[in-house]
């Protein structure tokens, strides 16, 4: 039976799962990913996928997005993302 991941080794994961998601990289991709790297289970691997577009999403809702080309970058991506509530 494997640990269970410390706080520190968590936020490791979602940052991870975040870069790929940045990235542009499917949810399904991203968790099949994350659950081979670390060997874990696909649903320990949905849910630091979903932490990790929680994440991104509350860094772009904290900027100041007075940048229109930035804005449009990152609204493109979370769509792609479709992570809006």
């Amino acid at each position: 039976m494997s640990k269970r991941a410390n706080k520190k080794e968590q936020e490791i994961r979602v940052n991870h799962a975040a870069n790929l998601a940045a990235e542009v990289q499917s949810f399904s991709s991203i968790t099949s990913h994350v659950a081979e790297i670390y060997s874990i289970s696909r649903c320990q691997g949905r849910r630091i996928t979903s932490a990790a577009y929680h994440l991104i999403k509350d860094d772009i809702e904290g900027m100041d997005l007075n940048l229109p080309e930035m804005s449009a970058k990152l609204l493109n991506t979370l769509n792609k993302a479709c992570i809006w509530p």
